[in-house]
């Protein structure tokens, strides 16, 4: 039996479209972590430092497709790895034209802006998965 970290990304790849099962230890923590490695190489495959949500959504879609997995469990593992942070994507840019605008106020050209700053910055949602080999 292949260990769930043994399976390459295009492996996983055609178990989703053929909807044929992973091979999973018949316990909750083998399930939980095995869906984790699966998550992070689909995740690490994709645009996830442009668009994370996006890819959370692509991700979460191939999943649900395949089957093996039901939404709680992938959103847990999301949850899990979510963290909070003002490294913004251009996903987040691009939804939040104001902190755009507020971001380029502080390059380099205008280094004065930044003061007088009132209140906290936005922050944005992103996932840091460990990198399966």
């Amino acid at each position: 039996m292949l260990s769930i970290s043994q399976y390459d990304l295009n492996e996983i790849i055609q178990k989703i479209k053929q909807k044929s099962p992973f091979e999973l230890k018949d316990n909750e923590r083998s399930r939980s972590w095995s869906l984790r490695v699966i998550i992070s190489k689909l995740f690490y495959s994709l645009d996830f430092e442009n668009e994370p949500q996006e890819t959370r959504n692509k991700v979460t879609q191939l999943l649900l497709y395949h089957g093996q997995f039901s939404k709680e469990e992938i959103d847990e593992i999301f949850q899990s790895s979510a963290k909070e942070t003002t490294a913004y994507s251009l996903e987040f840019l691009k939804k939040h034209p104001e902190i755009a605008i507020a971001e380029a106020g502080k390059s380099k050209e205008f280094p004065d802006e930044d003061e007088g700053e009132e209140g906290e910055k936005p922050r944005e949602i992103k996932y840091i998965f460990p990198r399966y080999a």
